[in-house]
This record gives C-alpha cells, structure tokens and sequence, in this order.
C-alpha cells in the first residue's frame, strides 16, 4: 500500500518463471489491467537497473508513448538522465539495506515521492525492485501551508513580549514561550517547567486561589483577568494575569496565560523603534505636501537611499512621471475621506532605474500634529513573476487544448514550438525542425498538396476568415515515403502576434483501411480474421460468417458453429438476459434500421465458463438482402477491474476522509492563538502584523470549510449515509435560505424575484436539503455581477416538486457544463475581469448532486452561453411520511 493505493505485484509468480524460463515473465491481463489503473508510476527493474515491466502511468510519467520504449531500458538514464545513480538513489540503499527505502525528489518541478521495493529469490538473495513514484506536491503544498500558517502564528507568539504559558486539564504546563523563560531567569527560577504542575514550577502561588481560578475557566469555558502578588528572592512581584480557554470540539483541553510583570513598566518607545526596525516593510512618514519627515532603516533595502538623503526631500519627485497622476488623486482621496489607502506605482531607486512598489496610507496624530504614515514595499520581483507566469500559462493553455495529437504552432514560416507526437508524425528530429528556415517546412509536404498547405497556413497566420480549420494532406517523411496525415488548426496570439495552433494527426493507416474496406468481401474477411473483436453476420436467423475471435470467445470450434441458428445462439445466453436481448433486437429491427444497436449480457461458453460480453448490433446489405453485422467484445476482464476500481475508489474517499480529520487538529491550535493575538494585542501591533493574523484566521477558515467540503464529499462517496426524512414544507425552507443571505444579496445589489407556491409538502432531510438550497443560491449571488436579477421558482407536479434558481450572470459554454458537478469541478474565473466572487473549494454542487441523488431527485444545469445567465434545476420525489 503507497499513500492509501493498493498495489498489487505478484513476486511469487516472476520467481517461479524465473527458476523456469530465466526471465521475468510480465503479469497476468487482469494484473497489469489493474496496475493500469492506478494514477502511480509502478515498475520492476532488476539488479541490473534495466526496466522489465511496467504500467500506463509510468509511460506518461517518463514522457514515452507506449511500453516498449521503456522495457529493458535503464531506469537512471531515463529519469535522471545520467548513467549511475544519483546521490540518494533509494534502489541503491535498498540493495544495502535489504528493505524498503524512499526518497523525496523534484522531477519538472513536482515534488515525487519514489520507493525501491525488494524482492527475493528462494533463497533470500535480491532479485530486483518494484519502484514505485507517487506525485506528493498537492499533499506537500497543503502540509507547507499548515506549517507555514504553524510558523507564522509561532514567530508572533514567540516574538511577543508578554510571558505566555500553556497548561493541560491535569495543570500541568505544556508550553512557555521565550518571553516566559527570560522572565523566569530574570527571578532566578528555573526554566525546564514544562510537564510539571503550575504548583511544582511555582512552590510560591497561593494553591487555593490559583486553583480555583483554572477551575473556574475549564467549567465556564470563558476568559479570566486576575492580579496577584508574590514574594520571590525576597522581592515583591505584582503580576496580572489573563487566562483564556483553547476551546476544542465544545471542551476545555488546555488554557492560555498570559503573565503581565507589572512591577515594572515596558519602555513602549523602545519596543516600537526595535519592531519598525525589524520589518520588511519601509515605513515612512510624510506631511500632507509630501515631504519625508521620517523613514525606516529598510529605506536603504528598497531604494539604495540612505535616511539622511531621504529624509527632507519630497516624495512626489521619486514617482514615475506616468504614475503621478495615480497618486495624486489617490492622495487627494486620502484628504477628503481620511481612510485608509493602497496602489501601486513605480518609484526611482539609487541606480536610476524604476523599481515597483505597493503602498498603503492613512492620516494619524503624530505630538499632537495629522501625518500621514505609509507603508512601502517592494514587489518588482513579484510583478515580474506575475507576467512569467501569465506567459507560461498561455503557452500551457494553447498547447495543451489537443495534447493527444502532435501540436505545433507556426509563426512566421517557423515552428515556435512543438511537442514529441509532433516528431514522430511528421517523421523529422527534433533538431531539423528546428533548423528550418521560414517556410522550409514545405518541403516534408507532398509536391502535389504544397501550394495548398501554404495558402492555409499564411490564411491561419493573417487570421482570414476563410481558412479551413480542418484539412488532410500528404506529407513525406525524413525517408522519402509518403504518408496522410489530417490537420487542424486555429489562429491564436502567441507572444502577442498572430499565430496559427497545428494539431496533427497520422490518418495513414486509417486511409489504407478505407482503401481496404471499399474492396471486394475477400478484404473484408481478411481484416475480421485479424480484428480483436469477435465478428458475425446473421442472415434469415442463420449464421452466416464468424471471425476466429468469436470462436476464441465462445471456444467453439469453426465446425461447430457454422450451421448454427438463431436458436444456437440463444442456448449460450444467460436466461436472465434474454428477455432485455430480445427487446433491443426487435426494436432494433423494426424501428430503425440505420440505428447501432447496443446490448451488455452475460453467456456461456462450450466449457461452461460465465463470460460478459458487449454486442454491436447493425442493419446491413450482405449479398444483395438485409443481415445483421454483429461485433463482440469479451468485457469478463473489464468488468472485474471495474470491481477493484470501485474498492480503490472506496479507499480513496476514506484516506480523504481520514487526512481531513487530521488536518483539524492544528488548524484549531492556529485559530484559538490568531483569536488570542487579535483579542490582546491588537493595540499593541502595528497594521501589518495585524492583517498577518487576519491572513492566518482567514486561511485557517478557508482550511476548514474545505475540510468540511472534502469530510462531507467522502461521507456521501462511501455511500453509508442514511437520510432521516420527514415531512416539510420545501417553500419555507427556501423562503428560509433567502432570508439568511439577505445581507450578502444586499451587498451585491442584486433583486430576488420569489415565484414559490405555498405547501410545497414532500418528505426530505431538512438540513441536507438546505445544504443543497445554501449552495445554488450562494453561487447565484456570487457569479451574478452586481445590479444582478436572481428568479427563485417552483413547480408542482403529479410526481415530483422541481425547483429552480435563475440568475442573468456570467454563464456556462458546453464544455464547462460537462465538469461542474465533478469533484474539485470549479471553473475558475479569477483575472479575467468579472465583477464575481470567486472563491470556494469546488465541492459545493458535487455535494449537492449526490443529497438530491440519495433523496431519488435530479439536478441540472441550463445555459445558453457566456453572459447569458443560468438556471439550475433539482426535482424532489413526491411523497408523504408514511411512505
């Protein structure tokens, strides 16, 4: 088992065929059917580091286009492109160490986990390894961003200046920052506290009071302010203390205390110069004409500028001159409304060159006088990445739009790029093409086809609107021999010119086929004997041809079957599927003869065997009069790897189900701190940490309802929910949902249109209902810019209510209709200028899908089109409590 996937390898079975035959033979169907199917790069190589069985995942994984360009081949070369093993190489420590052993490596730029499994001969000696390569970058980045938020929120603690200590149920201190460990020093008392009692750590409190007060925030599960005093080394020490309750899953565990030394009071000037001094950002404070009054040491990080040759200048001479009139204004508005601002502009470093920077403002009282007070951070790097990424992601995009096919994309008479499906079709080295001249591409085209290339590609690339988006044509390989190949294309903006997007495809072997098949019936028979499906021709309820394949099936013999009729046939036949068999042939026959008709039955073979078996069913002319042409397909394989494919579905959702409940636990230490922060010390710390700690709450309930989302999508894939239905009334419940998210239709502007019939009575769960309601109605609101019409409406009928929501927002072309209600099916509109929230996990109508799904209803999506709204529609059965 790897990351929750089963994985399974029959050793025993390459033991024995290599006692036998010397050679590791590959698995069985049904194995490497399996292995298949599995999203994890899976591959046995032996001491020598050859490769000797592989699956699907590791072809695509290496880049290759089928097995055999990777069987027999060395493992180190094709991953790692060296001839030896790299540092670390977990096949080399397992051949050392006899076991497992895994390593952590960045493959393109993907984290990947790869293991090196052994396996042993009879007696005990390694014979190779089974290596397994899981890509783990979606669980590294969401564990690097709980223990980002972890460091975050641990920076700050520790960072503060108040003595903080944890104490578990038992009183026992489970935590001291390192304000706490200076202050104990301080008295001379020692710091190894933790895992002692607050009473053993501090023989000196007053037990009664001291218990009694922790006693009373564990019961009321609220916060305590109180101050005392002690004696210690013969000095009286006044304190305050704060003792706030970590309140997890509705119980105290563990309670905060904050120590405030109030003997002596904390030099505030000094604290804040030392915290200016520390941060990233340049703080700066100037007077409402401009001039620096004041900037941080970071002023020389940012600008190359010392303080003193900042400090008297006016900032308005460092500004860009197209970015001037921006910050004017915005200063302007800062004046007039005396809230806080932020932009963007370009400022002049040292060098002379412009660098970007954000900054954000606002008015304070400085002795008694209105400053402005700004802070200002680099984010050239930032904005530079920003337009790499973008560029990356449009090249992906274009490219990737056909992957299956070779892709090109010409500009110029030149190839900017291709990929490696593109070499193999049109048969020339990577290193040729790209040493074509414009044009020179012509010349791996037919004589006969050249002019007509060369038009459509300079149309595509002048963007005509009469260019041919799809066309076939003869091309000639590296080795003179001409081969058909189909071409589509599409004008596109590549580096911000026009550009004509090639996906190729080798149509060769399918133009000899029709070639083949415009032939007499002698060339017919010859490519059925060689299919891999069974094929049969039924004239007068007769057997009239049957290919090899169906003998092989059914393992009958040429003889046996050649007088066969109808009869025959429905003898193999599993009684239980004959009466459906039955049905779609007759209707098959008598409707429409242009139909294909499709059945799925399970028969019998001479043996005796149960086999399933997909049927093609097609009204043809065969020697003058009406037949039916037949094709099989023996399926038993598929259909048992579509059983272990519903087991691994299974265990996936438990391994979600399971991270998700993991990743609880310290999500909840976060907040509880973040709340804690933003309670005590927002006074005390400036703007930026503070909305540090807003980032952290927020990404902590961010985390959380994705969480939920994902512990609510595994609850409803295991299939083990029960509903607990009861009559209601699904007009209030909707009536309900509306006014709860009054505020937020409010603050779009939006105008909700009720059109619900009163006693809409059927029996449902109320809160997955409501879920269902929450969540289309949400989405509604959200990618509905604002002065949007929202139309809420019901339909009573004999069977079924059928509710639904319509909105006039942005809307939904085919294909994204196709990926909405998946898993993590969300379709992402950020940057593309809507006025739309954008947030969520994508999970909201996947769960909403299946709720209406277990309550016997339907959902649905109507769209014509970007900006042309959309309805979305759910049925509910029906039916009253009794039944």
């Amino acid at each position: 088992m790897q990351n929750g996937d089963i994985h399974i390898l029959r050793i025993s079975d390459y033991k024995q065929q290599k006692n036998d035959k010397g050679t590791l033979n590959h698995s069985t169907t049904l194995e490497q059917a399996i292995l298949d199917a599995m999203s994890e790069a899976v591959f046995l190589i032996d001491l020598d580091n050859k490769i000797l069985q592989c699956n699907k995942s590791t072809v695509k994984f290496l880049g290759k286009s089928k097995k055999d360009e990777i069987i027999g081949q060395t493992y180190w070369e094709l991953l790692h492109g060296t001839s030896s093993p790299v540092e670390g190489c977990p096949f080399m420590s397992m051949c050392e160490s006899g076991q497992r052993e895994t390593l952590i490596y960045n493959v393109m730029g993907r984290e990947m986990e790869i293991s090196a499994d052994p396996f042993f001969d009879e007696e005990g000696k390694i014979m190779g390894a089974v290596h397994i390569i899981t890509d783990i970058t979606d669980q590294k980045q969401m564990e690097d961003q709980i223990k980002g938020l972890e460091e975050k929120y641990r920076t700050i603690v520790n960072s503060l200046s108040d003595p903080i200590h944890v104490v578990d149920k038992n009183l026992k201190i489970t935590f001291l920052n390192p304000a706490m460990t200076n202050w104990l020093a301080k008295l001379n008392i020692s710091p190894n506290i933790v895992g002692k009692t607050i009473f053993e750590a501090f023989p000196f409190l007053v037990y009664e009071k001291v218990f009694s007060e922790y006693e009373k925030v564990f019961q009321s599960k609220t916060r305590l302010t109180s101050s005392g005093k002690s004696v210690i080394e013969n000095k009286i020490i006044f304190t305050e203390l704060i003792k706030i309750p970590i309140i997890h899953e509705g119980c105290v565990n563990q309670v905060i205390t904050v120590l405030r030394d109030i003997t002596e009071q904390i030099n505030i000037s000094n604290k804040f110069e030392t915290v200016i001094e520390n941060l990233i950002d340049m703080i700066a404070i100037l007077d409402f004409k401009g001039e620096f009054l004041y900037v941080s040491p970071q002023v020389y990080n940012i600008t190359g500028f010392t303080q003193e040759e900042i400090i008297g200048k006016n900032g308005f001479t460092f500004i860009h001159p197209n970015d001037l009139d921006k910050v004017l204004k915005t200063m302007a508005r800062l004046l007039k409304e005396r809230k806080r601002v932020s932009l963007e502009y370009r400022t002049l470093n040292k060098e002379g060159n412009y660098i970007i920077v954000s900054a954000s403002g606002r008015i304070a009282k400085i002795d008694g006088e209105e400053k402005i007070i700004m802070a200002i951070r680099d984010i050239s790097k930032r904005k530079i990445s920003e337009q790499k990424l973008r560029e990356s992601e449009e090249k992906f995009r274009n490219i990737t739009d056909q992957s299956l096919m070779g892709i090109g994309i010409l500009q110029d008479g030149v190839f900017r790029y291709f990929n490696k499906q593109f070499e193999e079709i049109i048969g020339f080295s990577r290193e040729e093409i790209n040493g074509w001249s414009s044009g020179e591409f012509l010349e791996a085209i037919h004589p006969d086809d050249r002019d007509f290339v060369r038009e459509q590609a300079r149309k595509k690339q002048q963007g005509a609107k009469d260019a041919l988006t799809q066309y076939q044509f003869r091309g000639i390989n590296q080795e003179g021999k001409t081969e058909w190949r189909e071409v589509h294309s599409k004008s596109i903006k590549y580096s911000n010119k026009l550009a004509d997007l090639i996906a190729v495809v080798d149509i060769n072997e399918r133009k000899i086929a029709e070639e083949k098949l415009i032939q007499s019936e002698d060339n017919f028979r010859t490519i059925a004997e060689q299919a891999l499906m069974g094929i049969l021709i039924m004239q007068d309820d007769k057997v009239e041809y049957v290919n090899s394949t169906v003998l092989q099936i059914f393992e009958y013999s040429f003889e046996e079957v050649k007088n066969w009729s109808m009869k025959d046939l429905i003898n193999i036949i599993h009684p239980d599927d004959l009466k459906l068999l039955r049905k779609s042939r007759l209707e098959m026959r008598t409707n429409n003869s242009n139909i294909t008709a499709y059945y799925s039955f399970r028969a019998f073979t001479k043996s005796g065997k149960l086999r399933w078996i997909d049927q093609f069913s097609k009204i043809i002319v065969y020697k003058g009069r009406q037949a039916e042409l037949v094709t099989i397909m023996d399926i038993t394989d598929k259909k048992e790897v579509e059983q272990e494919l519903i087991k691994l579905s299974t265990i996936k959702s438990e391994l979600l189900r399971r991270t998700s409940h993991e990743l609880k636990t310290p999500l909840v230490s976060i907040k509880g701190f973040s709340n804690l922060l933003l309670e005590l010390y927002s006074d005390k710390l400036d703007d930026y940490v503070l909305n540090t700690i807003g980032e952290i709450k927020q990404g902590c309930i961010r985390l959380e309802d994705l969480i939920r989302d994902i512990l609510k999508s595994a609850e409803l894939d295991s299939e083990s929910v029960q509903l607990k239905k009861t009559s209601e009334d699904l007009s209030f419940l909707i009536r309900v949902c509306v006014n709860e998210l009054k505020e937020f239709v409010k603050l779009r502007n939006h105008s909700i249109n009720l059109q619900l019939q009163d006693d809409l009575i059927t029996c449902f769960e109320k809160e997955q209902i409501h879920q269902v309601v929450s969540n289309l109605l949400t989405n509604a609101i959200k990618f509905t810019p604002i002065n949007g019409v929202i139309e809420l409406k019901s339909i009573k009928k004999e069977d079924s209510l059928i509710f639904s929501i319509k909105d006039n927002g942005i809307g939904f072309i085919d294909e994204e209709k196709e990926r909405l209600f998946k898993q993590f099916g969300k379709i992402e509109r950020y940057g593309q200028g809507l006025d739309i929230v954008s947030d969520g996990s994508g999970l909201g109508l996947y769960i909403s899908k299946k709720i209406i799904e277990l309550h016997g209803g339907k959902i649905w999506l109507e769209s014509e089109g970007r900006s042309k709204g959309s309805t979305f529609n759910f049925t509910l059965p029906l039916i009253s409590e009794s039944n």
